[in-house]
């Protein structure tokens, strides 16, 4: 506030700050996916069809305040499974919002503002937290040793091949709520690059990223993709790859596109095993930092309009559309 001789006059409001200083007070002050689908081509009659003509948008890391107006709704819809619920979503204004690197248009042209249907992924909570503690022996890896700071692991890699794998085991773990898999990763003097990882539930899961994406060694990196595998082959709108076959990660604006591969007879529903990290270019002292590996129950808010738009800040109205009954889902498991 600034007083004058002319009176009281409302100050700017730094939206930024105030999302930062609550999220020391209240789980409502956040940082989100933001998530836009792939916009699919048109025939002559204007007909959606299966040909991407943008790649879909994911981008962690927003921070966001948001005001639930009604968080769940009971009510049963056809078989019983929607969990529906209303919610403001505010956000710095989008010059500020533009000057993040992923959201940067110099970086990602794709992006220009936040529209309607587009997606805020909020984290509902952690399913299963990998350790990164590294107590025991549950961290291993040939040529690989391990410490920790109590927040991160540290993996240096001291061979001489130029790739290696390292493993986290702990067998009987249930995620069965989970449906999105997150971690933070860098590393320190030249960038390897990330070849995979998989995820173990009796059978791979397998992830596999553009040969192009490198560990950055400045800023941590975020992976947040969905825990599921795709349909890839089959015809009609599931044929959509991009959408179901796979997924996105977006490091300092740059998409590189994620490949998600089931081996057979892989089950969602049974317990982990294993979480397996694959890089190249890790020659003697190569270090691996590793962070916040988290499965992840989540709720998707769709925008459904602008409530209001200043200098300041934005605010969204937004409905959750759908949601998972865990009791159905372990009932029928």
């Amino acid at each position: 506030m600034t007083i004058n001789k002319a009176g009281v006059k409302p100050g700017h409001i730094n939206m930024g700050r105030i999302i930062r200083n609550l999220s020391h007070v209240t789980d409502q002050s956040r940082k989100m996916t933001y998530h836009r689908p792939p916009i699919y081509g048109k025939d002559n009659y204007g007909v959606e069809t299966t040909s991407q003509s943008t790649s879909e948008i994911i981008l962690p890391n927003l921070p966001a305040l948001m005001r639930p107006a009604l968080t769940k709704s009971y009510r049963l819809e056809r078989q019983g499974a929607n969990i529906i619920g209303a919610a403001m979503v505010y956000t710095e204004n989008l010059k500020t919002i533009k000057g993040f690197a992923n959201f940067d248009q110099d970086n990602n042209e794709n992006f220009n503002e936040i529209e309607g249907w587009d997606r805020f992924i909020d984290i509902d909570r952690h399913i299963y937290t990998i350790p990164t503690d590294v107590t025991g022996a549950t961290w291993s890896g040939t040529d690989w040793t391990f410490s920790s700071d109590g927040e991160k692991m540290i993996a240096v890699h001291g061979g001489s091949s130029l790739s290696g794998s390292f493993v986290y085991t702990l067998a009987g773990t249930n995620t069965l709520e989970a449906d999105r898999i997150t971690f933070k990763i860098k590393a320190s003097g030249s960038e390897p690059r990330l070849v995979k990882f998989v995820l173990n539930h009796g059978v791979d899961l397998t992830y596999t990223p553009s040969s192009s994406l490198t560990i950055p060694s400045g800023n941590w990196l975020t992976v947040d993709l969905p825990f599921k595998s795709g349909v890839a082959g089959k015809t009609g709108p599931e044929s959509r790859t991009g959408n179901l076959s796979g997924s996105s990660i977006y490091k300092t604006g740059v998409r590189y596109p994620v490949d998600v591969v089931s081996g057979a007879s892989f089950d969602f529903e049974a317990d982990f095993d294993s979480f397996t990290l694959t890089t190249s270019g890790a020659a003697a002292a190569q270090t691996i930092y590793i962070k916040d590996i988290n499965y992840n129950k989540t709720i998707s808010w769709h925008v459904h309009s602008l409530k209001e738009y200043n200098t300041d800040y934005m605010v969204f109205n937004c409905v959750r559309v759908k949601g998972k009954r865990d009791s159905r889902r372990r009932s029928y498991a």
